[in-house]
């Protein structure tokens, strides 16, 4: 019976060691809930003899794989040899729901399932490669709309606000599809405002950005939404900069010399909101805004002649109105006097956070009799969005008196107003120009006149000329120029213009690229010695110490990659020519 007991637990100990010693595939997943926009790191850990890579197309149903990384341990113990094989695989979910990875095959051995949970985008975002802060968002993204009731086509400001803890990378905000359908979005700021601020005690930073929001429909719709679209790197030794100027554009490539890239999408939360109508029994054109004026005023020096070129100019300047909502303005037309209303002018320009759109016209009037004559009054009727009732902005009734001009009887129209009246310019309101014959007398004075147009025309061809030359010989050494600026920026330490002229460089270098910061030119270039100046003169830019910049060595790989550009761009411009 002793016996028996030996040869059992003997028989046990050796099974259990050959167990030990199987071949074995374990599954796991750095996080058990993500969002579509983030990803999440499955490992793969292999004991076995196997050389075999384990087979990863099923992921490619469910997943886009973003990153993959190998790595094996060997042990030695009382003699035995043993291995562990392991696969750290990034993946970007394709789909929401709840996804089940099926078992990984390596040679005959299979591993175990593994689940997650994605969910849709929100207004906050997690770090997806840090357990113990799985519930506290480090990127969150939140818009406000004022007023929360406007007037169908009244301007509202939108602020969107992004707040970020780690140090975020390129990124960009878009508008929802669904936004353009009921909305008419423009940028009121050019760059953002931007600021650290400490946040449930958590370092931020804060950047806002302004936008003019026009609803193109009344009755209840969606506010706006916008989505952010950026990347923060994980894994980095150092703290990672504030953004710059220009909105988180480092030109640093963290991806290839310090760390992996982890996406981050967020989108601001759409809410309801009523939208007011025209009000009832309105008819004309309908503009809601906070302020409209209207002037007119005669060009210096005019003389009020017949036969003269008078010209009135007539400006009209809206508060909180688009230039594509700007309406049609028509002139009267006046007894004794023939009318060429000019192509307005339209301009938009941002002052306190509205729109303010301005329009300039120029009439020109050529009067055929002298006399007294009225010009009557021009009024626009506008809705005041503060106020809530209409009002008009006038332009009130003008009396002009027309001498008598001796050179030009009544009723004729000079021969040299009606050439100049032919520009493409202007729009007469009669098509068909009279042809007079001039009195003898009156030619002679006349000349003085046609010489000074000619003179002035001679003038206009000349700038022309001189314009279209200057652009030519520029555009053959726009590349020379900017390769100058950036030795003289550089020589300078004005670093700040070095980066946009490096910039400036790449693009006439390399014409088919999307060339936008730092980081891309070192891409396009693609020369080992020249990215390392380009990540040292990043730090110069953006460290929050000064790190030491060797401005000799920088210009002399600058130098000669910009040497070795040239030639590569002068074979690439040559040889498609020679398969024509």
């Amino acid at each position: 019976m002793k016996i028996c007991k030996v040869l059992f637990f003997l028989v046990f100990t050796c099974c259990f060691a050959l167990a030990a010693f199987a071949d074995e595939i374990n599954l796991s997943l750095d996080k058990d809930v993500i969002t579509e926009a983030d990803t999440v790191n499955l490992t793969i850990s292999y004991s076995g003899d196997s050389d075999e890579k384990p087979d990863l197309s099923a992921l490619q149903n469910d997943f886009q794989i973003v990153s993959n990384m190998a790595s094996q341990r060997v042990n030695y113990v009382n003699g035995n040899f043993s291995q562990i094989k392991s696969w750290t695989i990034g993946l970007k979910p394709l789909k929401l729901g709840k996804i089940t990875i099926k078992p990984i095959q390596i040679g005959s051995v299979r591993s175990n399932y593994a689940d997650v949970e994605v969910k849709e985008v929100t207004n906050v975002a997690y770090v997806p490669d840090s357990r113990e802060n799985s519930n506290s968002p480090y990127f969150k993204i939140e818009q406000t709309i004022s007023p929360t009731s406007p007037y169908v086509q009244q301007q509202a400001l939108i602020w969107v606000t992004l707040y970020d803890s780690l140090g975020l990378q390129n990124g960009s905000l878009s508008i929802s599809d669904e936004t353009l359908k009921n909305w008419s979005i423009t940028p009121v700021s050019s760059k953002p405002i931007v600021k650290s601020d400490f946040i449930n005690g958590k370092k931020m930073n804060v950047v806002k950005y302004a936008f003019a929001a026009f609803p193109l429909k009344s009755g209840e719709i969606n506010s706006p939404q916008f989505i952010f679209d950026g990347d923060y790197i994980k894994n980095v030794g150092f703290n990672l900069p504030n953004f710059n100027d220009a909105f988180m554009n480092f030109g640093i490539d963290f991806q290839n010399s310090f760390g992996q890239r982890v996406p981050v999408r967020m989108k601001t939360t759409s809410e309801k909101i009523d939208v007011l109508p025209v009000p009832q029994n309105f008819t004309g054109v309908w503009l809601p805004l906070t302020n409209l004026t209207i002037d007119a005023k005669w060009a210096p020096n005019t003389k009020f002649q017949t036969g003269e070129a008078l010209t009135r100019n007539v400006i009209v300047q809206a508060t909180g109105l688009q230039e594509e909502m700007f309406p049609n303005l028509s002139f009267p037309e006046i007894d004794g006097f023939k009318q060429y209303p000019e192509k307005p002018e339209i301009s938009s320009s941002v002052k306190d956070g509205k729109i303010i759109t301005t329009a300039k016209y120029n009439i020109v009037y050529i009067p055929s009799k002298s006399g007294s004559f009225t010009f009557p009054k021009q009024e626009i009727q506008w809705f005041n969005v503060l106020t809530k009732d209409f009002q008009k902005s006038v332009i009130p009734a003008e009396t002009v008196k027309v001498a008598y001009n001796p050179n030009i009887p009544d009723a004729q129209e000079p021969k040299q107003v009606s050439q100049l009246m032919s520009n493409s310019s202007i729009v007469p309101d009669n098509q068909e120009h009279k042809k007079i014959a001039l009195p003898l007398n009156s030619i002679s004075s006349s000349m003085p006149t046609i010489n000074a147009y000619g003179k002035y025309i001679l003038l206009i061809v000349a700038f022309l000329l001189l314009l279209f030359s200057f652009r030519f010989f520029r555009s053959k050494s726009g590349k020379d120029t900017y390769k100058a600026e950036v030795i003289s920026s550089i020589r300078k330490k004005n670093y700040a213009d070095a980066r946009r002229n490096l910039i400036l460089w790449a693009n006439t270098k390399f014409k088919n690229s999307s060339i936008q910061n730092l980081n891309d030119v070192a891409k396009v270039v693609n020369n080992p010695d020249f990215s390392a100046q380009i990540n040292s003169l990043n730090e110069v830019l953006y460290s929050d110490a000064l790190k030491d910049f060797n401005a000799a060595e920088f210009l002399s790989i600058f130098k000669k990659v910009d040497k070795q550009v040239r030639k590569s761009t002068k074979n690439k411009e040559i040889l498609p020519n020679l398969y024509n």
